[in-house]
């Protein structure tokens, strides 16, 4: 008989599906949805994330030449370093000046081991950043309500305008088309996985003011 494999994304879908549901039902994510987060809180929580994706694309960066198949799915237009800036600054923030937290620095370790042990890895993390693309334009939408902002301070949450569910649709085929072997397709699902515990524990961090 021979055996059916899912593809990774219908792995990743399915195998990360209960920590994706616990990051984005954290208590800053429904503050966010509902349009009741204060701006310093945002902002902080945009803070952390500026150092999440900071380590992330910079171990992407480094990786690109030596491994095609992260190349290929590690875009320019992937990259959210630059959305982050531009909201922060926007909301008078100075990126550089906002320390990591216990979180965001544990998970920047971790994305420093995969680098040098597995970059392709990586691409479980690049999984879950991009795919909040697809919330994030509904966060994006009630900020904007709610603070009367026109499309700046959102650029991050929502990168691609109307263009967003090709994007996603894009990211999904290059994934399932990435020529992986099995350890590879396992490594970055637990990647996934590890980066869906740390946006969750980004998120408490800052809701708890401990960020």
């Amino acid at each position: 008989m021979i055996e059916v494999r899912n593809s990774v994304m219908q792995r990743l879908k399915t195998e990360t599906h209960d920590l994706h549901t616990h990051a984005e039902t954290r208590t800053l994510q429904r503050a966010i949805a509902a349009g009741e987060v204060d701006r310093t809180t945002f902002t902080a929580y945009l803070g952390q994330l500026y150092h999440v994706h900071r380590s992330l694309e910079a171990a992407l960066e480094s990786s690109r030449d030596t491994f095609p198949i992260v190349g290929a799915l590690a875009t320019g237009d992937r990259m959210r370093v630059p959305d982050l800036e531009r909201d922060l600054a926007y909301f008078g923030v100075d990126s550089e000046q906002r320390a990591a937290g216990e979180s965001a620095r544990r998970f920047s370790e971790q994305i420093e081991q995969a680098r040098e042990t597995d970059p392709v890895a990586l691409l479980g993390a690049l999984y879950v950043l991009e795919g909040s693309t697809n919330g994030g334009r509904f966060l994006a939408r009630a900020l904007r309500k709610s603070w009367d902002l026109d499309e700046d301070g959102c650029a991050y949450f929502d990168p691609y305008g109307d263009e967003q569910p090709q994007k996603w649709a894009t990211f999904k085929q290059q994934m399932d088309e990435a020529p992986l072997d099995p350890g590879q397709e396992d490594a970055i699902v637990e990647m996934a996985k590890a980066t869906f515990h740390a946006i969750a524990d980004v998120s408490d961090e800052v809701a708890e003011g401990r960020r």
